[in-house]
């Protein structure tokens, strides 16, 4: 078996993708790059994804999908479903189908429609599920989870990340994401330097990112619920 043929059979662990991979066409995108919004779905082999949803001009960040999900699934199914920004955080090859192959599998196949159909409920879930938990973090705690889900999604503590990048993720102005790191910074949890972002308290920072507030009509700011003073690190 080829180096590439081993690399795709090992993401074929899903149902779908397993059924989707072997009439995709494969293309490359680099790191900044945006899927097309055209109807197709992606699904990527080596790369990874950064996910907002986005309707008139709120954007909400839901997510990160690399080898073994699938892009564009919703809006086959749901065509009002709010518009999934596709930026490629790490560059790498995708595999491509297009939607009229997709609805003539489905017509054939009534079980695998079935599958896709509930494949992609699951996903539009999680979606709103990651963008309604949102509106009770603080800017720095949305930061924070952003950074915590980037780095999973990377496996990576080293994060090529900008402010702008963070703020288009987020939908918030850059100076807001600005004082959020500092914020973070503070407490130790990341290094923050130019065009990139250094994870030093994982733990820490995905703790921090899950202080939502508790009580009815409080807004917690990202400091609240932190116990006593953080040990020194350095």
């Amino acid at each position: 078996m080829t180096e590439r043929a081993e690399d795709e059979t090992s993401i074929a662990h899903d149902p779908v993708v397993e059924r989707l991979l072997p009439m995709a066409s494969r293309i490359h995108l680099s790191a900044g790059e945006r899927l097309h919004d055209d109807g197709a779905v992606y699904f990527p082999l080596d790369a990874v994804v950064a996910l907002v949803l986005s309707r008139d001009e709120a954007r909400f960040q839901i997510g990160f999908a690399r080898r073994g999900d699938a892009i564009g699934l919703p809006r086959l199914f749901v065509p009002d479903f709010p518009l999934v920004l596709a930026t490629v955080l790490r560059g790498g090859r995708f595999g491509r189908v297009n939607a009229g192959v997709l609805w003539r599998l489905m017509a054939a196949e009534p079980a695998f429609r079935d599958r896709l159909s509930s494949y992609t409920m699951h996903a539009m879930g999680r979606y709103l599920s990651e963008a309604a938990g949102a509106l009770a973090l603080s800017l720095e705690q949305r930061v924070a989870r952003w950074i915590t889900l980037c780095r999973r999604a990377l496996d990576d503590d080293s994060l090529p990340v900008t402010h702008d990048g963070i703020a288009a993720a987020l939908g918030v102005r850059r100076s807001g994401v600005t004082v959020a790191l500092h914020v973070l910074e503070g407490n130790r949890f990341i290094r923050s330097r130019r065009g990139r972002i250094d994870v030093l308290d994982r733990e820490g920072l995905r703790a921090f990112s899950a202080t939502a507030a508790r009580t009815p009509g409080k807004r917690q700011t990202g400091l609240d619920g932190l116990r006593g003073p953080r040990p020194d690190r350095r």
